[in-house]
C-alpha cells in the first residue's frame, strides 16, 4: 500500500502465536527458555498520529498523552522510580477521574542494546501478548499491587504506561491493537514466569487475526507517554489491548537502541457514596 507524505504506516511482521499441543509458556528474565510456537505474520501497522482523530482510552483502548519528566534520571542504572511513579499516578487520576490509583511496584527498563542503560535491563517483548489473563487477575493484583482499597467499588481497571527513553524514531517500536478487533476467541492462556521472584502469572497470548487492526507511534518522543489498557470490569469500555515490539528497521535505517520504561497501575471508581 503506498504511503502518503508524512505517514509512517508500515507493512510489518508481527510474531502471533502459532498452533501449540503444550501449553505456551515465558519467562521473563530469560527469554531463551521460552516455550512458544511463534507464527510470523505481515500486517499493516498504521501510523497513529497520521490519523485525523487521535486514538483514546475510551474507544481503542490507547492514548498517546503530552508529560514531560526526569529522562536521564529513568535512564541511569539503578534508577530511583519512586518520583515518577508518583508522576504517573497524578497523570492518570486526571485522566479517568477514577477515585483511587495503585501503581505496581516496579518499572521495567528495555533496551535493545543492553549497554545502553547499564544491566538492570530487560529485552522488548517481540510476540503479541496481554499481560494478565481475566483468570490470574487476583494473583497479579496480590503480586504487583498494594492491598486495594476497602470501600466499595463499581470499577475496576488496569493500564500500562510506556515511555521512549532513547531518541526517536526508533526500529524497536511498541505496536498496540485496536481492543474492538480484539475477540475472545483470539486468546489462547499461558504461563508467564517471573523467576527472580519465584512467581508466575495466567497471561494472554494471541492467534492471528486478519481483523486485527494495529497502530504505533514514530513521532513520539519522552515528553509523552503512551498509555494502553490491560483490563476493565465495566465492559462498556474497551479491556484488552494486546501489544508487541516490532522490527521496523527497514523504515528507520539509522535509528538509535531503543531504551524505553514501561510501567503498571491499578485504578479504582468506588460505589455513589463511599
Amino acid at each position: 500500500m503506498p504511503r502518503k507524505a508524512g505517514d509512517y504506516s508500515v507493512d510489518a511482521t508481527i510474531h502471533y502465536l502459532g498452533p501449540m499441543a503444550q501449553r505456551p509458556q515465558v519467562w521473563n528474565e530469560d527469554f531463551s527458555r521460552n516455550i512458544l510456537a511463534l507464527e510470523g505474520v505481515t500486517m499493516r501497522i498504521e501510523d497513529a498520529g497520521a490519523r485525523e482523530r487521535a486514538p483514546d482510552l475510551g474507544t481503542e483502548g490507547f492514548a498517546l498523552v503530552p508529560h514531560k519528566t526526569d529522562v536521564a534520571g529513568l535512564s541511569a542504572p539503578a534508577a530511583s522510580m519512586e518520583a515518577y511513579l508518583d508522576e504517573l499516578r497524578s497523570l492518570l487520576l486526571a485522566l479517568t477521574r477514577a477515585d483511587h490509583i495503585d501503581m505496581a511496584t516496579a518499572s521495567v527498563v528495555r533496551t535493545s542494546a543492553r549497554s545502553a542503560v547499564g544491566t538492570e535491563t530487560s529485552p522488548a517483548v517481540p510476540f503479541v501478548h496481554c499481560d494478565c489473563s481475566e483468570a490470574g487477575l487476583p494473583g497479579m493484583l496480590q503480586w504487583a499491587y498494594p492491598p486495594a482499597p476497602a470501600k466499595p467499588r463499581r470499577r475496576m481497571a488496569l493500564y500500562n504506561l510506556w515511555r521512549l527513553l532513547s531518541p526517536g524514531p526508533t526500529g524497536l517500536p511498541l505496536a498496540v491493537c485496536d481492543a474492538r478487533t480484539f475477540a475472545r476467541d483470539d486468546i489462547v492462556p499461558g504461563s508467564s514466569h517471573f523467576t527472580s521472584s519465584s512467581f508466575t502469572a495466567e497471561a494472554v497470548f494471541v492467534r492471528p487475526n486478519a481483523a486485527h487492526r494495529w497502530f504505533y507511534f514514530p513521532r513520539m518522543t519522552s515528553a509523552e507517554v503512551l498509555i494502553f489498557k490491560q483490563y476493565d470490569s465495566d465492559r462498556r469500555y474497551p479491556s484488552q489491548v494486546p501489544h508487541t515490539a516490532f522490527d521496523n528497521r527497514a523504515l528507520f535505517p539509522e535509528a538509535p537502541p531503543r531504551v524505553s520504561v514501561e510501567s503498571r497501575a491499578v485504578a479504582y471508581w468506588y460505589e455513589e457514596g463511599c
